[in-house]
């Protein structure tokens, strides 16, 4: 027997942060439902890349002179650190290659600087075996 069951839960939880803490939260939250989850140390190089701002950010948020950022900020010795963790996005689909060739968050995960407030919803599907 097959029995499809929708709950529809109130907000659970509504919590105003800043933005810097906003993306290591955000990426905890969506990390339970991702195919393949990150670690911590992947929230936490992920959240810098996130939390960079400015011209250098819009033209490319992970190319060199943003990973020397993140390094430096983590205190990462060497480069490869950094391009290690980018392989490991790359991988798991966190990181995809856009029209312009220019590495990129994948549009599914990406919120834009301009957002104020973001609303996760998870929808299970439940069935009786």
């Amino acid at each position: 027997i097959y029995i499809c069951i929708y709950t529809i839960m109130k907000r659970v939880k509504k919590e105003i942060i800043n933005r810097d803490e906003f993306y290591a939260k955000y990426l905890k939250l969506i990390n339970v439902i991702l195919p393949k989850p990150l670690t911590q140390r992947e929230i936490d190089v992920l959240s810098e890349f996130m939390k960079l701002k400015g011209d250098i950010v819009s033209l490319d948020r992970f190319g060199t002179q943003c990973r020397k950022i993140v390094r430096n900020k983590l205190g990462f010795k060497h480069a490869s650190n950094i391009d290690n963790y980018i392989k490991y996005f790359k991988d798991k689909g966190i990181l995809v290659i856009n029209t312009n060739n220019i590495l990129e968050l994948n549009p599914r995960l990406f919120v834009p600087n301009s957002e104020n407030t973001v609303e996760l919803t998870f929808l299970f599907q439940i069935y009786d075996n």
